[in-house]
């Protein structure tokens, strides 16, 4: 008898695909039968007892706490319904045999988290360091986000979600280390970056950043730090941690001395002093948002105690009504071209950084609010002149006192 080939996959999203096809199952209880495929088929050929399987599945559902045997068995007869009508043979994929559900015996299933933790298992018992290194890419190639993410609010699925989730982060851990180790750079950042694309909110970009760091692609590395801070501070309202600190730190020394920024106090001090007396070019001085953040409020600091007020100038460029502009190209072009502005317009002890895809910040000292406002309109000539008439540049004047003033008030 041909057995039914069953691909479940868990990880990142549920999906069945019976024999190369993929199948949906009915609407009305599709939680609960998914609970039920996911169950059975992630314990392995071990399978799940009946009392497990029961209290997981209905440990948050009152209304059939006082019958639960009648409810599992209603469960998965109507589970072989759905199957059979979506297009698995029979229905037939749960058994139960001795008090344990399992995949039935006509079914040859592959579930992804099973084969997962098989791969980390492997790993670990591998005395060879490159088998074991082969047996974690592999597992890190199946996970593709969190176990069964629509329904996380349950608490047997966020406990499992969880322990995989511990096991993902070995894989990251062990797989960095050791293309880092070969000087494989590239898969190194690979690794960061998949895994940042999968949780944004774990700081993965940061071992992305030292890959392009040790490649010396510090280009990609700072614009890649701009995209991480900006992240954090917009969308988690975060400042920049430790570990992102000391990541710039080493970038900045890198980027300075020419070497991956790890070489001890010797480089370090050379960098330093690199950095301070860095070639006199005249203009403006382009930072990124963190330089910018703290020179503001060093420098703020310093010159209130001589009466004297720095300003931070929020430039957002707009198409001729003043409205956002939206589109991609249009709004890189335009970027390039403000920053043109700028480097023409603005004094030497003046600073500017890019602020988000259609913002420039600007720091300017010693100046008050008209002064701003003049330099708001000779930047807004400017860029006129480079970029058309039909080009607008709105503005927003931000000083010390309006920011202490706003934190105070939170």
């Amino acid at each position: 008898m041909k057995k039914t080939k069953l691909d479940i996959k868990t990880l990142g999203g549920f999906e069945i695909i019976c024999n190369d096809k993929g199948i949906t199952l009915g609407r009305n209880r599709a939680s609960k039968y998914i609970q039920l495929v996911a169950r059975v088929f992630t314990a392995g050929s071990e399978g799940v007892s009946k009392e497990d399987l029961q209290d997981d599945i209905y440990s948050e559902d009152l209304n059939v706490k006082s019958n639960l045997n009648n409810s599992m068995n209603n469960l998965i007869y109507q589970f072989r319904k759905v199957a059979e009508k979506a297009g698995i043979p029979g229905g037939n994929v749960v058994a139960f045999s001795d008090g344990v559900y399992k995949a039935a015996p006509e079914v040859d299933a592959v579930t992804d988290t099973v084969e997962f933790v098989r791969y980390i298992n492997a790993a670990r018992n591998a005395s060879d360091y490159e088998e074991k290194a082969e047996n974690y890419q592999k597992a890190f190639d199946l996970y593709k986000g969190d176990f069964l993410p629509e329904l996380n609010d349950l608490y047997w699925i966020s406990k499992k979600s969880e322990d995989l989730r511990t096991l993902y982060e070995e894989c990251v851990d062990f797989l960095a280390d050791f293309y880092k180790s070969k000087k494989n750079y590239v898969k190194m950042a690979r690794v960061f970056h998949n895994a940042s694309v999968i949780d944004p909110d774990c700081e993965w970009q940061v071992g992305e950043i030292n890959a392009y760091r040790h490649m010396k692609d510090y280009k990609k590395a700072y614009i890649l730090y701009e995209e991480m801070i900006r992240y954090y501070a917009e969308e988690l309202g975060i400042t920049p941690t430790e570990n992102m600190q000391r990541c710039y730190q080493k970038l900045q020394d890198a980027a300075f001395s020419g070497t991956d920024g790890e070489e001890g106090d010797v480089a370090a001090e050379n960098s330093l002093k690199n950095g301070l007396l860095g070639e006199d070019e005249g203009g403006p001085y382009e930072c990124l948002f963190p330089e910018m953040s703290a020179s503001y409020h060093i420098l703020s600091r310093n010159m209130e105690r001589h009466g004297l007020t720095v300003f931070l100038l929020l430039l957002t460029i707009a198409d001729y009504e003043g409205k956002e502009i939206r589109q991609e190209e249009k709004a890189e072009r335009r970027m390039e071209t403000l920053k043109d502005a700028i480097n023409e317009t603005l004094r030497h002890g003046d600073a500017f950084c890019k602020y988000s895809r259609t913002q420039y910040l600007v720091l300017l000292t010693g100046t008050g609010v008209e002064e701003c406002m003049l330099v708001h309109r000779r930047l807004q000539d400017r860029l006129k002149v480079l970029a058309g008439p039909r080009a607008s540049l709105n503005y927003r004047i931000i000083s010390y006192a309006d920011m202490t003033a706003e934190s105070a008030g939170e």
